[in-house]
């Protein structure tokens, strides 16, 4: 019996097209191995003799497809190892900070009356995006709680309710349970007082509130990218605003006002305190065995 999906068929139709299929070996492992929609649809459109995406350049081949792909790929596990710092030190930095600025000597949140925690620590929760109430809000940061084994020993099931379950258990420890979503939701929502003194950790001033706000939501965006396999050197950076153009500005004393894919790059590695995310973009890039003229297609994407 046929395969519904078969690697030749989907070789032939692109062959139809124009493709010059130089290593079949190596094409039908990939497709085979990393869906079709992911290696072929995801990354051909630099490929494409024109806009109408029906042919194949002639000088295109499966193996430049391939390289692509795996810069692609290499880009995205580099950049997500520095989302990775920016998240850890943006929750740690969220618990820290409330904990200091509400005097919290014992850490333990959760023994605040709950109407005190909405109204005073959560003041901006109209700012977040989000179909739950404020009391429904706070109870997600315990959601995995039970199933970490650093934060299960904190469980009390003899409390009145779910918050009072839980009161033992310092937020600097809690906060380990969190999503970068959660993390950044409850950002938002903090005083500006408190988000002030977060965003000095991260080398920023009052004033770049907003734009801060507006990177995070990009990083998030792309980390979710990541994640999901989606490719990252031709995303749109979604949340444009002048706030975060002057942050980068700022910070490269230069005057752009579009973010792109490499600004990104390069305001993650500068807030993840690192100087190694665009020396190694280039460098993958510049490994990357695709003719000049379609690496020119590509810096263009990466750019745009």
């Amino acid at each position: 019996m046929k395969n519904v999906i078969n690697s030749r068929d989907i070789v032939k139709d692109l062959e139809d097209k124009g493709l010059v299929v130089d290593d079949s070996k190596q094409f039908n492992f990939y497709i085979k191995n990393f869906n079709y929609n992911t290696v072929i649809l995801n990354y051909s459109d630099v490929f494409y003799l024109d806009e109408n995406k029906k042919k194949y350049d002639p000088e295109a081949n499966s193996s430049h497809l391939i390289a692509l792909y795996k810069f692609d790929h290499d880009l995205g596990n580099h950049i997500l190892r520095y989302i990775l710092v920016i998240e850890k030190m943006l929750n740690t930095n969220v618990a820290y900070e409330i904990i200091n600025e509400f005097h919290i000597t014992d850490r333990c949140l959760f023994k605040i009356n709950e109407k005190f925690i909405i109204q005073n620590i959560l003041p901006n929760f109209n700012s977040v995006e989000t179909h739950l109430s404020p009391k429904l809000f706070i109870h997600s940061w315990i959601k995995y709680c039970s199933t970490n084994k650093i934060t299960k020993k904190y469980y009390n099931p003899n409390g009145r309710d779910e918050m009072a379950r839980w009161e033992n258990c310092p937020l600097d420890i809690m906060c380990l349970t969190w999503s970068f979503s959660t993390t950044f939701s409850i950002f938002l929502a903090l005083t500006d007082r408190v988000r002030n003194r977060i965003i000095n950790n991260f080398r920023l001033y009052p004033s770049q509130l907003k734009g801060f706000s507006d990177f995070l939501k990009n990083v998030l965006n792309i980390r979710n990218l990541i994640s999901h396999n989606y490719p990252i050197y031709n995303c749109e950076v979604k949340y444009q605003s002048p706030e975060l153009s002057e942050i980068y500005n700022s910070i490269f004393n230069i005057s752009i006002d579009h973010i792109s894919v490499m600004n990104m790059v390069e305001l993650i590695e500068y807030f993840a305190f690192n100087k190694t995310l665009v020396s190694n973009t280039k460098y993958y890039f510049k490994k990357m065995q695709v003719p000049e003229k379609f690496k020119a297609r590509i810096e263009q994407k990466l750019n745009k």
